[in-house]
């Protein structure tokens, strides 16, 4: 008897979350779209390599985000390695050296202005 009330509420759940969803990627779409920075201030840091490079390059949205210690598993872009990837704030830690996709050239963050 109680088994369809589950059942809606489940659909109606699943329905408000995809709403959330596809309003999220169209903010991010329309600041994407605008020259606007998708993770302002956010870099990706191979843990193997120490590698890193802005967020936003990388196609990671993060807004109004805040966390410490995230960790996902990817694949570097510098050095290839099926590794943990740190998403952390600021332009890079002294003495890490960061690899432009464009030009597979090193960067080093003393060189960039802080964000």
């Amino acid at each position: 008897m109680a088994w369809w009330m589950i059942v809606l509420g489940g659909l109606v759940i699943a329905g408000v979350l995809l709403y959330a969803v596809e309003r999220i990627g169209a903010r991010a779409r329309e600041i994407s779209d605008a020259g606007g920075d998708t993770a302002p201030g956010w870099v990706l840091r191979c843990t193997s390599c120490q590698a890193w490079r802005p967020a936003t390059e990388a196609g990671v949205v993060r807004l109004g985000a805040a966390s410490k210690g995230k960790r996902t598993f990817s694949r570097c872009t510098a050095c290839g390695k099926l590794t943990f990837i740190a998403v952390e704030r600021g332009p890079g830690a002294p003495g890490k050296r960061r690899i432009d996709t464009r030009t597979n050239e090193s960067i080093w963050p003393e060189t960039l202005a802080n964000v």
